[in-house]
């Protein structure tokens, strides 16, 4: 296996803006999901088993799923895009050796454990460590969007949810009906569909989706943390000031959900 090498000093710069950016983009989402949690687990204490009929607890399961859409295809996509970026330099300028084709071709559950169970060197210190966690986090993300937080919306309100990058779910189908309430992007229901109700049991689903979504998000911004932490110490301090000033002031943190994030929780259960 050829041995990777470093990025140039022009590439090093746009990675650590991107993944700067990245950094603060996930981690916003992360506090997001886990106030959904919170909300959801709120909402399932007070309401155990609502009635098909439950008006109310029906809008609140729409209002959640709207949120998690919000996080997930206005939020995380930013992040996801960034990620890339940085991966896809590192590719071009040889400085990862090799893509993880095995975690890319995995189904998305099994992926998900695979990703908890990766050992990544604990104190990373070469270009190629810091490129290694960057490849993680960014299939951390693409599963969360493509997989756990779009099963979360169906458990919520039904249908099927949007994901980034695919074709948008037929909006006239009467499936559509709960996503068209939950706000999803483009999505209008059809004016002779019946109102489509969450199935028995199906918020328990949810949160465990987004329990799952929850540790994935956080093992993400540590790896994109970890990474910065690295590709730092291979720039000059002042441009890494310059950098991180210019992060904080521009970084793209998506869109705020329905009830403000409160205290954030680092570790998710």
């Amino acid at each position: 296996m050829a041995m990777a090498r470093q990025v140039s000093k022009k590439d090093l710069e746009v990675v650590l803006t991107q993944a700067m950016m990245a950094a603060k983009n996930v981690r916003a989402q992360r506090d997001r999901l886990l106030e959904l949690h919170r909300r959801l687990q709120r909402h399932k204490a007070a309401a155990p088993a609502p009635a098909p009929a439950d008006a109310d607890a029906n809008a609140r399961l729409g209002e959640l799923g709207s949120d998690v859409i919000k996080v997930y295809y206005l939020g995380l996509e930013a992040g996801a895009k960034m990620l890339g970026s940085c991966v896809e330099i590192a590719v071009e300028s040889n400085a990862i050796a090799a893509i993880n084709i095995a975690f890319a071709l995995m189904p998305d559950e099994q992926l998900y454990d695979a990703l908890l169970a990766q050992r990544l060197p604990p104190r990373p210190t070469t270009q190629a460590h810091a490129f290694a966690r960057l490849e993680a986090a960014l299939l951390a993300v693409k599963m969360l969007e493509e997989h756990h937080l779009p099963r979360c919306v169906e458990c919520l309100v039904g249908g099927q949810a949007p994901v980034p990058g695919k074709p948008a779910p037929d909006a006239a189908d009467a499936d559509a009906e709960g996503l068209a309430k939950a706000d999803r992007p483009g999505a209008t229901a059809k004016k002779s569909s019946k109102p489509r109700h969450a199935p028995s049991g199906d918020v328990h689903k949810a949160l465990d989706y987004l329990r799952r979504a929850n540790k994935i998000t956080n093992l993400a911004v540590k790896h994109i943390d970890h990474a910065v932490t690295v590709l730092s110490r291979f720039a000059d301090p002042e441009e890494v000031a310059r950098l991180t000033e210019l992060t904080d002031k521009h970084a793209y943190l998506g869109v705020e959900i329905s009830q403000p994030t409160t205290s954030a929780d680092p570790s998710a259960d």
